[in-house]
């Protein structure tokens, strides 16, 4: 149970991931926030979220990487009066533009080639010239592959069918930290613009040299800017 002192800020992992991809914040915030990391994986988003939705707090800072951001962004929408701030990575606020690709990797996974899936999304998931960016890929490797093959292949495949969320972005008045890879090539920086722009109280914050996980390719960084943001939320 949180400290009565702190809120709690509840974690969503990206796609593969699980705890790991927010160990270094985990750490870095406790002094600030009681840090719950909650992995979801349901065939699609809109189960994901009723599922998240069971376990949030009654109020609570939500943050969320890629499959985490997406749900994150559902979740804001679904408990508007329970987030008291948003933390996005690596989501885009629209539908799917290439619905196909996602479902194509999720079947690969089912039939038995997820080694290869997570590979090929290793190689393109973090910023290889970064300082970190070797580490991050490896670090998903590990996530992944320790995690449960239809579980993979549900968060891949609920991205494909997700709900554009661009009409409710200017609702979404919550103090919002939006932290962004320079080089993600997963999720390109100019979705984190355009939701600055759509968003009433967001912030954008772009890493130079980093790919889709700033949480494991920066973490001093994307900790400064979360404590920052943190601070706004709580004010």
């Amino acid at each position: 149970m949180a400290h009565p002192a702190r809120l709690p800020l509840v974690l969503l992992p990206a796609e593969g991931c699980d705890a790991d991809l927010y160990r270094p914040q985990i750490a870095a915030l406790a002094d600030l926030v009681e840090p719950i990391p909650l992995v979801v994986a349901e065939p699609n988003l809109g189960r994901a979220a009723v599922a998240a939705a069971g376990h949030m707090p009654a109020r609570f800072l939500l943050a969320g990487c890629s499959h985490g951001g997406y749900l994150a962004l559902d979740l804001a929408a679904a408990l508007p009066d329970r987030v008291a701030g948003l933390w996005l990575m690596g989501c885009d606020p629209g539908p799917d533009i290439d619905p196909r690709t996602a479902r194509s990797l999720a079947n690969r996974v089912i039939e038995g080639k997820k080694a290869g899936v997570i590979e090929e999304l290793a190689r393109s998931i973090a910023e290889p010239a970064g300082p970190r960016g070797a580490e991050a890929a490896d670090a998903f490797r590990t996530m992944a592959q320790r995690m449960e093959t239809d579980a993979f292949a549900w968060q891949i495949d609920a991205l494909a069918s997700r709900t554009s969320r661009l009409q409710d972005l200017p609702q979404l008045s919550h103090p919002t930290l939006l932290l962004w890879g320079a080089n993600d090539r997963v999720v390109a920086p100019a979705n984190g613009e355009l939701m600055q722009r759509l968003m009433p109280h967001a912030e954008l914050v772009l890493l130079p040299l980093c790919g889709h996980l700033p949480t494991l390719e920066y973490p001093v960084e994307s900790t400064a800017a979360a404590r920052r943001w943190i601070a706004r939320a709580l004010a």
